[in-house]
């Protein structure tokens, strides 16, 4: 069993790792005001472009979600989040010089020839979240040349990791499996993040995320042989997996 570990410390060792950083904002809308949410953010999509051309921004994506994601365990009293929303950068430098007060200049400047600044104003005025839940992410794997696209399902488990060699066996013993079956059409990506920090008000015990971009087509994993399937016990061993969501991209830009 010491090998079998030896040999998942070293591929984990040899993965090259992004260090890419995002924001995911999990958002509860309140009653009745999902459209009024969806008009607003349709509203900010030029917005996140004119940022992105600025090098302020490396992507921004927003997930409706479908199914799943109920954490009532965790806490009965908060609200499945209905949207996650993402900001993408590519390091800790860039996330902390986005500044959110200069995204009305950019609606001024987008909207200056198509909207009052009357109707712009009530635009940026309207609050359709009845919560939010922050989590700044940092991207430890994820499928190399992936491009997400609207209308993609994206399979998202949240994990608490249990102990320190977690990571080691998302990436050394899973990661390689789910290759395969990104490999025979099964999945377009699989990726793994991991929680730098958190909003106070945020599920605190939620170390990680895993996200999985699904497609139409079924599949299988090979029969575990017998060390595999002891790596695997004590993988299982080493996190706590919650409800599953499965998400939707309605918006993107990048």
């Amino acid at each position: 069993m010491k090998k079998t570990a030896s040999i998942v410390s070293t591929l984990f060792c040899t993965l090259l790792l992004n260090a890419q950083i995002e924001t995911m904002e999990a958002y509860v809308i309140k009653d009745g005001m999902i459209d009024d949410y969806e008009a607003f953010e349709n509203f900010v999509y030029p917005h996140k472009l004119m940022a992105i051309n600025e090098g302020k921004l490396q992507g921004w994506m927003v997930m409706k979600r479908r199914s799943g994601g109920n954490f009532r365990e965790i806490d009965p009293q908060k609200k499945v989040a209905d949207y996650l929303v993402f900001n993408i950068y590519k390091d800790e430098a860039q996330r902390e010089a986005d500044n959110s007060t200069a995204y009305p200049n950019y609606a001024y400047s987008h909207y200056k020839h198509k909207m009052s600044k009357k109707n712009i104003e009530k635009m940026l005025s309207i609050h359709p979240k009845e919560s939010a839940r922050t989590y700044v992410i940092e991207n430890v794997y994820q499928t190399p040349n992936y491009r997400p696209r609207i209308g993609d399902v994206i399979n998202m488990a949240p994990m608490e990791q249990l102990n320190d060699d977690y990571e080691k066996f998302e990436l050394g013993f899973y990661m390689p499996m789910w290759s395969k079956i990104i490999e025979k059409g099964g999945l377009k990506m699989w990726g793994l993040t991991r929680v730098k920090s958190s909003s106070d008000n945020a599920y605190k015990n939620l170390t990680h995320f895993v996200f999985q971009n699904t497609t139409d087509m079924e599949y299988t994993f090979d029969e575990f042989k017998f060390i595999e399937q002891k790596v695997h016990e004590i993988g299982v061993a080493s996190r706590k997996m919650y409800d599953m969501a499965e998400m939707e991209i309605n918006f993107l830009a990048n």
